[in-house]
């Protein structure tokens, strides 16, 4: 096995979609995977293209997004690292639904279409995690549409900012870095950046957080989510 396998096998091993296959299985991958290395914003690829693999995030942030005829865009979906990028394409056999771009330096591991779906005939195992994952993305895209669709603006950046906490967070305060611009968290969630920024001013108003750039105090977590109900 050759330094540059061994290298992709670590990457594949910091991964929770890789990290409980069997020494093989990590090593036939490994053959058809590639480190990549993204310096700032960059597309990987866009909507429409032929889709030629998986991408894994090892570290940095992918933004996915639906680009609008006027030049504008909605963001989907922010990918942290151990997200994946390109599966739906990849498992339809068709070109990429969404376009994705890195939000700073980013590592990547690509891995070629014909790795992963040859090892999807030999390793149940492997399946049954890309069949969990489908999953999870289908509960976040349904999630997303009650969001913009039965929840106001405040009830998105609430919902949003207590997502963001750890699970083992306890009622108080809390500190919240947001992951990325806030016109980029407000696509998410679609709203513009003027509403958003609005939302925020009201709740520090109402002293129910404090911002200070990237960083979000909220005062007490309990008292938030029942301003959220309330309002």
């Amino acid at each position: 096995m050759t330094k540059v396998e061994n290298s992709v096998i670590g990457l594949l091993l910091d991964v929770p979609l890789f990290g409980s296959m069997g020494t093989a299985a990590l090593a036939r991958l490994a053959v058809g995977a590639s480190e990549v290395n993204v310096r700032g914003k960059s597309v990987i690829f866009r909507r429409g293209e032929a889709c030629r693999g998986l991408y894994v995030v090892c570290s940095g942030q992918v933004k996915l997004t639906l680009e609008a005829a006027q030049g504008g865009e909605q963001v989907v979906e922010l990918v942290a690292p151990g997200g994946i990028l390109g599966e739906t394409a990849l498992f339809l056999d068709g070109p990429h639904v969404l376009s994705a771009e890195t939000l700073s330096d980013t590592v990547l591991l690509h891995v070629t279409k014909a790795a992963i779906l040859s090892e999807l005939e030999r390793t149940p195992e492997f399946t049954r995690v890309i069949i969990t994952i489908l999953s999870r993305r289908l509960e976040h895209v349904i999630g997303a549409l009650e969001d913009c669709t039965l929840r106001s603006g405040t009830e998105r950046v609430v919902g949003y900012l207590l997502n963001q906490l750890s699970p083992d967070a306890v009622n108080g305060h809390a500190m919240v870095t947001l992951p990325a611009k806030k016109g980029v968290i407000a696509s998410q969630l679609n709203l513009t950046h003027e509403h958003f920024s609005r939302i925020l001013r009201g709740l520090t108003m109402a002293a129910m957080i404090e911002v200070d750039g990237s960083t979000v105090r909220i005062r007490d977590v309990d008292q938030l989510r029942t301003h959220c109900l309330q309002s």
